[in-house]
């Protein structure tokens, strides 16, 4: 009798680990058919493509943001990160300098970031948040006082000879595949090996599970927490340099819009793991899903203020979610 019984429950044990699995993507898919149900031109390839390449910046931000919660923190000063690099590069062409020197450069400001981000949260014990606040407040005065007051730095208005290499690298393409998406691809496959398939990576779960058991495992917990913030930083000293290629011009605070649509892109990345852990892939999932979502409500003419409607929804179901799943182990 006892076998019937399991034999039985064997089919809706199943059906609910499928559920647990794959819900949140058959959910995904089922909003973006609804969404061409709605309007045609949603799954048009023109648009899809234009989706897919204007959510490059999303992407990269949002795995640098999920760098820094997979190691239970948090960095506030990304998108300074990336504006301000961006300024720099801007300047340093303005100026005459070499473009791979002006962009070696902006990225070496994000890494520099990122270090003393690392030295004052990891081992000065400041707390995260008030650590990346304080930088995000300090990289934003250096930025207004470099632009004098947040003056746009304007490329676009340059000789093709003098920057057509810059912009390139947001502005070229192969075909239908731009410059733009091939890098993110590759910056997508090197944060995939380092965060799922690497040393470093599989201490940053443990971090995330239990710190104390990690010290007790001999894990550098410091330096791994530390490790989290200079990748982040020099991520989005990168997109800050591709944004600006992309755009022609510099605008001091441009990315902080972005802000919001990456943290809703890492928790919906969350629904993808088993274990709610933070990840690259569901991280790039729900940066996909984020743009594409952006993307109808400009299809279809509605505002900012339905879009954060669906992005507070979005957040909430994934935690909630997460807590639920934990309330059950």
């Amino acid at each position: 009798m006892n076998d019937v019984r399991l034999t039985k429950g064997q089919p809706s044990s199943r059906f609910t680990n499928f559920l647990r699995q794959y819900g949140a993507l058959i959910g995904m898919v089922v909003v973006l058919i609804v969404f061409q149900f709605i309007d045609k031109r949603f799954f048009n390839p023109k648009n899809i493509l234009g989706v897919l390449n204007s959510s490059t910046f999303l992407i990269l931000l949002s795995l640098g943001i999920m760098m820094t919660m997979a190691v239970r923190g948090i960095d506030l000063s990304v998108a300074q990160v990336a504006d301000a690099s961006g300024v720099i590069v801007a300047m340093l062409i303005l100026k005459g300098y070499p473009i791979p020197c002006a962009i070696l450069i902006a990225v070496g400001f994000g890494l520099a970031v990122g270090l003393i981000n690392c030295i004052i949260i990891s081992y000065l014990g400041v707390p995260a948040i008030i650590g990346t606040l304080g930088m995000m407040f300090i990289i934003r005065s250096i930025e207004l006082s470099l632009t004098n007051g947040a003056q746009p730095q304007i490329l676009f208005t340059l000789s093709p000879r003098r920057i057509g290499a810059f912009n390139f690298i947001g502005q070229g393409h192969f075909g239908p595949i731009t410059v733009l998406m091939i890098l993110c691809a590759i910056l997508c496959i090197v944060f995939y090996f380092l965060k799922e398939r690497s040393v470093l990576g599989r201490h940053m779960d443990a971090v995330q599970g239990n710190v104390r058991a990690s010290i007790l495992s001999s894990i550098d917990v410091r330096l791994v927490f530390g490790l989290a913030f200079v990748f982040s930083s020099i991520i989005c000293a990168i997109v800050g340099v591709m944004l600006v290629s992309r755009s022609g011009n510099a605008v001091p605070r441009g990315v902080e819009t972005y802000l919001t649509d990456c943290f809703v892109a890492v928790y919906v990345g969350t629904l993808f793991s088993k274990n709610r852990r933070f990840n690259v892939i569901g991280t790039i999932i729900g940066a996909l899903f984020v743009g594409f979502l952006s993307n109808f409500f400009t299809l279809i003419g509605f505002g900012a203020a339905l879009k954060n409607l669906f992005n507070g929804i979005f957040i909430i179901l994934a935690v909630a979610l997460s807590v639920l799943q934990n309330n059950k182990r």
